[in-house]
Formats: structure tokens, sequence, C-alpha cells
């Protein structure tokens, strides 16, 4: 524990000794900031560190709220904010939103639904951002100048913003002024076209629950020399904490500049990783807001670097921990009074499974779990008691794995209690500084030899005694990255992203199929067939007019009038078609893209229909179907293979549409046919796109 907390917790009731204070500064901060000490020591000892008041769920979202407690990042942040905007005009969809008191260092990128988006340039009217697509347009401000202030951000001399859309200043000057500056906010600026409805998932799949967020590398600090810069050194982080305005506001004179320089540099120190390279020893990235109590928030930040806020003998702030300290005081049987030992934990009842979760950069800024550390020997004969420890402030699995095995360590040591002894104990009352804070104790009638742990130190002189608390410990600091990092699951950018671009149509086919009306009357209908593209996201969509007419317009007049034809995945057909009429049939997917041409043809209700392919039969083999027939003897183009997994015509899928000559055999291979029943028909297409009675089925089981 840090030491002046130990002394503001172990007072007496009404002792005479009077306030305890930090040099220069008034009993109630120097309480304050001792609380803080024994608040880090027993979260990391044990209790679970307090979560922040808004979760990060909420961090994460954009919100419409008129009293949202503001926010304070450091390092790399996924952020969302508050609404300070969000209007329609025009087609157009304008939200400004707060994401972070106070500048941040700078925009990395946007996100859009849980994925990353680039964006085009932008001009010197803001910090970042620019065109997504062309009914999207992301801008960012990072708080150095107003954040409300988004005049002439479509700057047309920039590439990809030559675009008629106005800012939300020109739509909506009565709504937005100039007064409306949010002066040091970090904001974004979301401006959302208004697409055609058959495009609108294309660009929003998500709809109206669309979610834009900001990723940001967060509040700049101050280093030792005094200079303002983006850093994720824990130790810096921590600093910024003690003396920004919106943390404890101490005169940084306050802060005991060896030990804080020596932590920073521990902070730094590189650390071997498993996969080659190496990071920084203890980084911080996380968030609090302004309504959180400073001791929860001090103790998150001090819990990424097993870190402990102390006063040092000159009454000034250090921090220690981290790292291991061999011990330069050993207390001696000659110098302990008495002693109070105990086991420092209990095998049958304390967790004997450590299970970690932390914010991963790789994974989206989603809590990740890393490997569990497990007591094996103890899970031999007793169950499960599993311990959580969850850090949202550290942005990597290697340091978290650290922590764990350092709490691991601390949450298991043999023997801790106090001892009473002379006041030789003094010199164990202030740390070196360069670590924990550890003494040794040698006193072989005690039954002690080791190192421990000094978790508190209270003192008499006119009694002439010292108490020590005491807790034994084996360095724990020790890292074998080759050894003992475990793997993490695959990142964001690791996975494989389903492929969602479009493929070009392949084999695409376009019959007439004659069919009985009534009374033996006959009509004809068009079906247009594709090749199944190996998609389960896509799906066939088509449309007839009558007339000659290209895919997409623009027409000269009379205007095509389009019929949306009826289609199953990859076909599909039209209605009764008018005897003798030209019909022009268009085909896209389902998911959007451009109309492409599948043909034209003119409706013959009474067509010379093709004789159908003979002698279809077919063999399976382990992985294959191989198909044969002979095409029929006139009237020929090609021949169709149709699959279907039931005896259903209808519902078949065209799998190759084959060229070839006339009377002549052909044969096809279906590759990775279905497990079980395959059902296969073969059609004759004709010259003027007529197609046969169908030859099958062929029923073939694999």
């Amino acid at each position: 524990m840090a030491i002046f907390s130990a002394i503001i917790a172990m007072l007496p009731a009404g002792a005479a000794w009077g306030p305890v204070t930090i040099a220069g500064l008034s009993p109630a901060i120097s309480a304050a900031v001792i609380a803080v000490g024994r608040g880090a020591l027993w979260a990391l000892a044990g209790s679970a560190l307090s979560k922040p008041k808004i979760p990060r769920q909420q961090v994460q979202a954009t919100l419409s709220q008129t009293d949202a407690p503001r926010i304070r990042a450091y390092g790399r942040n996924l952020l969302g904010g508050q609404r300070a905007f969000f209007e329609a005009k025009g087609g157009r969809l304008h939200q400004l939103i707060a994401a972070h008191h106070g500048r941040v260092n700078g925009l990395v990128r946007f996100w859009m639904d849980g994925e990353p988006v680039e964006t085009g340039d932008h001009g010197p009217q803001v910090d970042g951002g620019g065109r997504v697509n062309r009914y999207l347009t992301l801008m960012f401000k990072d708080g150095s100048r107003p954040g409300g202030d988004y005049a002439g951000c479509f700057d047309s001399s920039v590439s990809g913003l030559a675009l008629d859309w106005k800012d939300l200043h020109e739509e909506f000057p009565t709504l937005w002024t100039s007064a409306h500056r949010l002066d040091e906010q970090a904001t974004f600026y979301a401006v959302f076209g208004d697409p055609a409805d058959e495009d609108f998932t294309k660009f929003f799949p998500k709809g109206a629950y669309t979610q834009i967020q900001a990723e940001i590398e967060g509040a700049l600090v101050r280093n030792l020399s005094g200079a303002l810069v983006y850093s994720e050194n824990a130790g810096l982080c921590i600093r910024d904490l003690m003396t920004h305005s919106d943390g404890w506001n101490i005169d940084p004179a306050r802060l005991d500049t060896a030990s804080w320089s020596s932590f920073v540099a521990l902070c730094d120190q590189p650390v071997s990783l498993a996969a080659g390279g190496t990071e920084p020893r203890y980084r911080l990235c996380g968030f609090y807001t302004l309504d959180d109590p400073l001791k929860d928030v001090t103790a998150r930040m001090l819990a990424t670097c097993d870190g402990q806020i102390y006063e040092t003998p000159e009454g000034t702030v250090g921090i220690l921990g981290g790292a291991w300290s061999e011990p330069d005081v050993t207390i001696t049987a000659d110098d302990i009074l008495s002693i109070e030992m105990q086991d420092g934990f209990d095998p049958f009842t304390d967790y004997n499974v450590l299970k970690g979760s932390f914010i991963s950069p790789d994974h989206a800024y989603q809590p990740t779990e890393v490997a569990e550390l497990r007591d094996e020997a103890a899970l031999a004969t007793q169950e499960e008691r599993v311990e959580q420890f969850d850090n949202e402030m550290v942005p990597s699995h290697s340091q978290l794995q650290r922590l764990m095995k350092i709490r691991f360590a601390k949450d298991r040591r043999a023997l801790q209690g106090v001892i009473r002894t002379n006041l030789v104990g003094l010199k164990a009352r202030f740390p070196k500084g360069d670590g924990i804070h550890t003494i040794r104790i040698l006193a072989e009638e005690f039954g002690l030899d080791g190192v421990f742990e000094v978790t508190s130190h209270m003192f008499s002189v006119p009694d002439g005694y010292c108490e020590i608390g005491v807790a034994s410990i084996s360095n724990p600091y020790g890292w074998n990255a080759a050894t003992e990092e475990k793997p993490l699951p695959p990142g964001i950018e690791d996975l494989e992203i389903p492929d969602r671009s479009l493929p070009a149509f392949q084999d695409v086919t376009l019959v007439q199929e004659v069919v009985q009306v009534t009374g033996g009357v006959q009509g004809v209908r068009v079906a247009v067939t594709v090749k199944d593209p190996g998609r389960g996201d896509l799906d066939l969509r088509a449309q007839i007019a009558k007339g000659t007419y290209s895919a997409e317009g623009p027409w000269p007049d009379p205007q095509p009038s389009w019929v949306e034809m009826a289609a199953d995945r990859y076909r599909a057909e039209s209605g009764i078609l008018d005897d003798g009429e030209t019909y022009t049939v268009r085909i896209r997917w389902k998911r959007g893209g451009t109309w492409v041409l599948a043909g034209t043809v003119t409706a013959n209700a009474n067509p010379a229909r093709p004789e159908a392919p003979t002698a279809f039969s077919g063999t399976p083999t382990s992985f294959t179907v191989q198909l044969s027939w002979v095409n029929a003897a006139s009237n020929f183009h090609r021949t169709q293979i149709r699959w279907n997994t039931t005896n259903d015509f209808a519902s078949a899928t065209a799998i190759a549409t084959l060229a070839g000559t006339a009377g002549n055999p052909g044969a096809y291979t279906h590759e990775n046919p279905a497990l079980g029943v395959n059902c296969y028909w073969a059609v004759t297409i004709s010259p003027s796109n007529v197609a046969s009675q169908p030859a099958g089925p062929l029923t073939i089981s694999v």
C-alpha cells in the first residue's frame, strides 16, 4: 500500500497528530489524494475495479441527451458522442456530434456500423475526414478550434468535395449560427444523402440504425519537460490526471520529479512479444467522464501499470510500483518487538482461476478475453472458483497477461501480517521508488527469511515503536514472451471479410416457354437464368418492358414501362406475353448494381419447340457426377443442365448452358454435388430461344 495512505488509514480515532498534508496542499486535498492510494491498492488486491458511470457501449454510441457527462480520453479510443445538431433539409440529414471534452491529438479514422471506412480529402476548415461515398460525408475537428464551426467544409477546391452540398451554417442559418461555438470540444459532422429506395441498403445496410464513430488519439498530456504531447505512456497519463484542471488539479511543482521520471521511463521500457518485436511495458488507452469519482478514475488508471501513489520524505506526491525492487532494508529478530502472521490466502475458498479482458483495438474496441491463469494443482481436487479481472484501460493482450501474472501472485501470498519493531522500523517507512516497496525480514526464531512487500506503516516516536504491515512476495515481474504470452483470436483486420462486391453475370440464358392457358390455347412467357455465383447473399432481379431498349436510360420517348419478373434465386420468369410483340429483359442483383441487358425476344405463342436431348445418363464418383447425353438432331442451339435436390423442375437451378453440335454427344461434370439425392434435367434451347421439354429427372445419390 502507498505509505501515506496507510498512515491515514491506521490513525487511531482522536489521535492528536494533526492533519496529514502534502507539502503546500490543503488537508482536504491531501486526504483526497491519500484516499486514492488506498483505493488503488485494494482494487488491485482483490476487489473488482469500479466501472465508469457511463458504460463503454454508451460512450461508443451516438446519443440524443441534454445532460450527458463530458468525456476525456487518453490514448487511442473509439467514440460516439452527444448530438449537438440533428436536422434534415433538401434530402440530406445533418448531424453534429460532440465526442470529446478538450482538444485531442487527432482523428485516426471513421467507423460505420462497426467497420472502419476510408474518406477522401478535406480542406483546411476541418482537421480530418472527407467524402466516404456519394451519399455520405464525414468531417472532424480536434478541439483546437471551435468544434461547432464547419462553415465552408464543402470546399469545392478539394477533390471529391466539388458537390452541390451545403454545410449546416448555410442550410440552417437561424438554427446554427456563429454563436454555436462548442469551444474546446472535439466534434464530428456527418451529412447523409438520400439514395433511391432500391439503393438505400447498399449504402446504409442498417438503415435508420446506421452508427458513425470516430477513432481518435485522445487528450494531449505534458511530458516531463512540460510540453504538450500525445502519449500512451501510463505514467504520463496518470500524471496528467493529477495536475489537470479536470482531474486533481495539483500544482506540478508538488509532484516528486525523481519518482515520476523513473516511473515514466519504466512504462516506456520495451517488452518482447511472442510474435516478434516489442511494445512499451505499460500503456494506457481509455476514458473517464467528468462525473466519475476521481479516486475511482485514478484506481482504474493505476491498474494499467501496477502503480501506487505515495508520499515522499519531502512531502511531495510520488508514484511507485510496476517492477521488482530488491529490498535495501533488513529487519532482524533483534528489531522485532512482536509479530502477528497468518496465511496470505485460503486455498479452499479463494479463487483458483483468474480470467481477464481488455479493450482490444484489433477487435473493434470490444472487450476481449485473454488466456486464463489456473492453479492446476488446486483444480486437480477442487471445483473452479473464478475471479474476473477486467481492465478497460489496457490496450494490449500482452500487457494484460503480465498484469494478471502480477495480480495472481499478489492474491496468493504465503504470509501476511503485522510486525511491531523498535524505531529501526522507520527505515521501512519510505520506498526506494524504483518499483514496489519491499523489505527483507530475517528472523529465524519466527521462521521468517524472505522478501516482504510493505502494505502499511505507522509509528510513535514517544512510545518507541513502528507497526509495519507486510505480505510475502516472490518476484512476479519476470516475463518470457515465448512461453508465457498466449495468443488472441484473429483481429478485425485479420478476419476474412465477406466478399460484398457484385460479380458479373455468367451464362445468361433467355428462353421462351410455351404454357397452356385454357381450352387448348397456348401462351408464351419469357424466362431468364444466370449461373449460380456461389454466393448465398445474391439473388437475381429481372424486369421486362415491351419494346427495344437499352438496360439503363436515358431513353427516347416513349419511355419504357418496366415490369418486375417473378424471381427465385437465379431464375426469373414473366407473365403471359402478347403474341408477336418484342420485349426487352434487363437484370441486376437484388443487392444493387447497374442494370444489364439480358436480351430481346419476340413472343411466339406457337413456336417450333425443339426436341429434348436423348440418352441422358449420369455416373456418380466421390465428389462429382458425370453427365452425358445426345444433343437434339435439329433446331439446336444450346443444351442447358438444371439441378435440384428435390424432384421439382420449376425450382431447379441452371448449372450449365453448353454449346455443341446437333445430334452429337455432350457431357458435363457437376463438381461437389449435394450429399444425398441430386436430380438433373437436360433441356434443348433453340436458335429462337425456345426451350424443349426437359429430359429427366435423372436421380443420382451421392
